[in-house]
């Protein structure tokens, strides 16, 4: 099942401010409907702060990770130099993907597959040729795709969630 829409209620404080975090108002709206931990493959302004935020308030477990030594540092993540190497324990509910470099996106998607949710930044058709992930993110059974106008698109996608019906 696949479901596109283009516009998310969400708190002021996830809202979209710009190219680079146009993932909030779909972030936000699978943090409010996943459980369990939180992970984050690549950091920054966009999201890291505010995934901490959600995690404290909601007494869940929240893990960010970076390969850049820089966002690590400045949003206080784990430096990792591969994130295929990453071993991930605990209960997982929500995987939120927008690493670098591009390719890392589809295998980290693929290795991870059996996470209930995952939400990807940039899916939109023009940076295809970049991510590449479009016939990963199309073998999921749910698909939710988040395309604010004028900005990158989002993509929520899960095997056993339905994520299509957190929006009417």
């Amino acid at each position: 099942m696949k479901k596109v829409i283009t516009h998310i209620d969400c708190p002021k404080e996830w809202g979209s401010e710009n190219d680079w975090d146009s993932h909030r108002p779909l972030l936000y709206l699978a943090c409010e409907n996943s459980y369990a931990g939180i992970v984050e493959f690549g950091s920054g302004d966009g999201s890291t702060e505010l995934l901490r935020k959600f995690c404290k308030i909601s007494y869940r477990d929240g893990f960010s990770f970076d390969n850049n030594k820089f966002w690590c540092e400045k949003t206080k993540s784990r430096y990792v130099e591969d994130y295929m190497g990453v071993d991930i324990s605990g209960e997982i509910g929500l995987m939120f993907i927008d690493a670098a470099p591009a390719e890392i996106r589809k295998l980290l998607i693929s290795k991870y597959k059996d996470i209930p949710v995952m939400v990807i930044h940039d899916t939109e058709p023009g940076a295809e040729y970049v991510y590449g992930m479009n016939e990963v993110l199309s073998s999921f059974k749910y698909r939710l795709d988040y395309q604010p106008e004028g900005k990158p698109h989002t993509t929520a996608v899960s095997n056993y969630i339905n994520v299509c019906e957190w929006v009417k």
